[in-house]
């Protein structure tokens, strides 16, 4: 490619135009695209001024574009500026490279030749804006600070508003509404794991009333991408401790998961999905659980660290249980769920605890229900762990705070029965312990 310049490059983007390409000739990546060592030498000596007027001289769009004039500017600026050692000296070129492009993408007649290059720089952007971040919390000694992240969530809210307003998405014939739709779902997942990801999960609210208010034909989006707008939803409900709702979607992306699908995959769903589970009264089948990971590292570790939980929400043993969530604190926060689970979970793992008592005895005796309570509950060791004060419902079971558990099971319709003034327990005949997913289910 001797002899290259700057006019053989913009001669370039106009074929590019033509062929529908321009993610090719406007690539940022150094490392595969040919023409970015051999423009830069020659654009030192541009001021942007000079690029602005040598740009609108080529006449793109029949200058009915200047939008584009600007992104190919950005691109040029990014070029000649680029120092490929160093990622921070680079990254606020390119975020000035792609602002420019959510920009354009406001010219309804025009943008569709921005989607696959939209599409591209994101995909590259998003990864190497969170690398910078991440080390420069590390050297200023800052934690929750995502200053580039955040800026680039904002740019790529309009580029998500713009694109909606695509006339392709109202023209059903068009071939081209398929890739218009796939870049629109990516764009809104990858914000809502940005929001997500920078402790600001209330924003993806904004994405959910965009794609809302399409009212989008399911069968023209991508299995794909239908299951990760739907996990990503259940985290958003997730955080927001809408636990039905959340495991409504976790469920859906399980159960719609491709027999195919890396395990790896599957993985991610599942370790949301289980918790979420146990709240909504379904336990997974451990044997079903291991065959699915079956010999994946994380697979196995996901079963050896929900396997435990597991038996001890079964078995009524809230003791183990919350001794176990606790050393585990870090891993459930982590997923948003070390408050909500704990607070929500010990009164269905007490409901198990009557229930297996019930079974046991052919019935429910306030005696057998204190005795059971007391092993549960494990209280007479708490009374010198002070650091467990957070986990334990009481430090002693007597008949007050077995009454008052008693009561709250029955107020919750957990258990269908009638605590009578001496203190006897009243099931009903039938259906004394319905399911919880149906109780929860009315009620959501």
């Amino acid at each position: 490619m001797s002899g290259y310049s700057l006019e053989t490059f913009l001669v370039e983007v106009k074929q590019a135009i033509n062929t529908n390409s321009l993610n090719k000739v406007l690539s940022v990546n150094p490392a595969t695209t040919k023409h970015i060592p051999l423009l830069q030498p020659l654009l030192q000596t541009y001021e942007d001024k000079q690029l602005d007027s040598i740009i609108e001289n080529f006449h793109f769009f029949d200058n009915n574009w200047p939008a584009f004039e600007i992104v190919l500017q950005k691109y040029l600026i990014f070029v000649r500026d680029l120092d490929p050692w160093s990622l921070l000296d680079s990254i606020d070129l390119l975020i000035a490279f792609y602002e420019s492009i959510s920009i354009a993408l406001n010219n309804k007649q025009f943008n569709s030749y921005l989607f696959p290059l939209t599409y591209d720089l994101t995909k590259m952007l998003i990864p190497l804006a969170k690398l910078v971040d991440n080390k420069m919390m590390k050297i200023e000694n800052r934690s929750n600070n995502f200053p580039r992240v955040s800026y680039l969530s904002t740019i790529m809210l309009k580029a998500l508003n713009n694109i909606r307003s695509s006339p392709d998405l109202d023209d059903h014939v068009n071939p081209s509404i398929k890739y218009t739709i796939f870049v629109l779902m990516y764009i809104s997942i990858t914000l809502c794991n940005i929001y997500i990801y920078i402790d600001s999960p209330m924003l993806c609210n904004n994405v959910f009333s965009n794609i809302n208010v399409l009212g989008l034909d399911r069968s023209l989006i991508t299995m794909s991408q239908l299951i990760k707008y739907r996990f990503v939803l259940g985290k958003f409900h997730l955080l927001q401790s809408h636990y039905y709702l959340a495991f409504h979607h976790f469920e859906w992306c399980f159960l719609n998961s491709h027999s195919g699908s890396e395990v790896r995959f599957l993985v991610s769903i599942l370790k949301y999905l289980i918790p979420c589970g146990l709240l909504m009264g379904k336990v997974i089948d451990i044997r079903s659980l291991q065959n699915i990971v079956g010999n994946d590292e994380k697979g196995i570790k996901l079963v050896n660290l929900y396997m435990p939980i597991i038996q001890y929400y079964k078995n009524g043993n809230l003791e183990n249980f919350t001794r176990y969530v606790k050393v585990k604190r870090s891993y459930f926060i982590g997923l948003s769920l070390y408050v909500g689970f704990l607070q929500r979970i010990r009164i269905l793992i007490i409901r198990n605890l009557l229930r297996n008592v019930y079974r046991f005895t052919q019935g429910l005796k306030f005696e057998d229900v204190r005795r059971a309570l007391e092993i549960s509950l494990n209280s007479s060791q708490h009374k010198q762990m002070d650091q467990l004060w957070f986990y334990v419902i009481t430090d002693q079971v007597d008949d007050k705070i077995t009454e008052n558990i008693l009561m709250a099971l029955i107020d919750s319709n957990l258990i269908k029965a009638k605590l009578t003034a001496t203190r006897s327990i009243v099931l009903r005949r039938t259906g004394s312990f319905p399911k919880i997913y149906d109780i929860y289910k009315i009620k959501k």
